[in-house]
């Protein structure tokens, strides 16, 4: 595709990406859950454990998604965002085993305008400013660290967002780019005793607007004043950096809260690589001991 050609597409997902949050009530500047979104524009959104999966889209007889389960959960997050861009775009039938997560290079036109629509659709340049703002970070001078908490609220992968804020929203350079990748997201999970196969999930003060969505064996840390309701479905690690780290062990909900500053997130735990309809997989199950 010529540049004209990728600029169109662009703004056309961009467009769309503004209808969907507008049409699904999303507060302008909050982060999202894209199956929730999938699942407010009726269609159906299932999990399969098949290494080699990424998502497929089939429009008929109804809306469906299904989403590769033994995918890290940005790449899912970014799928699913991706599969509603083809319902949204009418595109018909679809299978991806592999969907570009940095600059979409893809020369078809419907691949790129989902990418698009995704990128769009998690990370608008609003709520990207957003949390800039509201963590006090200087783009010029943005840490890995800030990176990946800011990359945890927004429900997509480490690289993911670096290669969006540089080359779509031109709000980091092409060196500073280069050198943030260098950092691998595996490093950054280690420092809170989390491992390559599982995800680090950093919870702050500012984590209003989106469920805390973990699989067992996941962790979760939260600032130190914060605690939870009830602490069954997760295992206390330690400190880190003044803050608490939690191991999740069993499905199920629980809440992270702070009295002393109002503050408060809804936890909700799904086992790993599960299958099935995604609205059942925060269920408890009744053979986990508790």
């Amino acid at each position: 595709m010529d540049f004209p050609t990728r600029k169109r597409l662009t703004l056309q997902a961009a467009s769309q990406a503004q209808i969907v949050r507008a049409k699904c009530k999303i507060k302008r500047g909050a982060a999202i859950d894209p199956i929730s979104v999938a699942e407010a524009l009726g269609c159906e959104v299932r999990f399969m454990a098949l290494p080699s999966l990424e998502g497929l889209y089939s429009p008929t007889p109804r809306p469906v998604i299904v989403l590769g389960s033994e995918r890290p959960a940005g790449r899912r997050a970014y799928t699913c965002a991706h599969e509603i861009g083809h319902n949204e775009f009418k595109h018909g039938a679809r299978i991806d085993e592999f969907v570009n997560y940095s600059t979409p290079e893809t020369d078809d036109p419907d691949e790129f305008i989902a990418n698009m629509f995704a990128a769009f659709l998690l990370m608008p340049k609003s709520i990207i400013q957003k949390a800039l703002k509201e963590r006090q970070i200087q783009p010029q001078r943005i840490e890995p660290m800030q990176i990946f908490r800011m990359a945890s609220h927004l429900n997509v992968g480490y690289g993911t967002l670096i290669n969006h804020m540089t080359w779509t929203l031109n709000l980091l350079g092409r060196r500073q780019c280069k050198n943030l990748l260098r950092t691998q997201p595996k490093k950054l999970k280690a420092q809170f005793g989390g491992s390559p196969q599982g995800e680090v999930i950093l919870v702050d003060g500012l984590w209003w607007d989106r469920t805390v969505d973990l699989e067992i064996g996941d962790i979760l840390a939260f600032h130190d004043d914060a605690s939870l309701d009830e602490t069954s479905r997760l295992t206390f690690v330690g400190m880190v950096d003044g803050m608490k780290t939690y191991r999740a062990v069993a499905r199920g909900y629980t809440r992270a809260f702070d009295e002393h500053e109002d503050w408060a997130a809804n936890i909700r735990i799904a086992s790993k690589h599960y299958e099935g309809l995604a609205r059942f997989r925060f269920y408890s199950d009744p053979e986990e001991e508790i």
